[in-house]
């Protein structure tokens, strides 16, 4: 039996130190499934951070089929793919 997924990001987060920019909807709009891969490429957006090592932070809400949405926390690196559902 296949599983309804839904996946909400509250806020994503994407840059550098000192050039962070709100990514939120452009990651919503980007999941393939229950993936999205992080880059300025990938999110269709201006690079803020040129040249540097840049890092996300999203926080999803995750329903699964009808039970209680649960909280998704991820860090990582440009170009890392998160999986919402492993």
């Amino acid at each position: 039996m296949s599983k309804t997924i839904k996946i909400d990001i509250e806020y994503a987060l994407f840059g550098n130190q000192a050039n962070t920019i709100d990514v939120t909807k452009e990651v919503q709009d980007s999941l393939m499934g229950d993936d999205v891969t992080f880059s300025a490429n990938k999110l269709g957006i201006e690079d803020p951070a040129p040249g540097e090592t840049k890092h996300f932070a999203v926080k999803a809400n995750i329903t699964i089929d009808d039970n209680a949405p649960y909280p998704f926390y991820y860090i990582g690196k440009d170009y890392e793919t998160i999986d919402f559902i492993p």
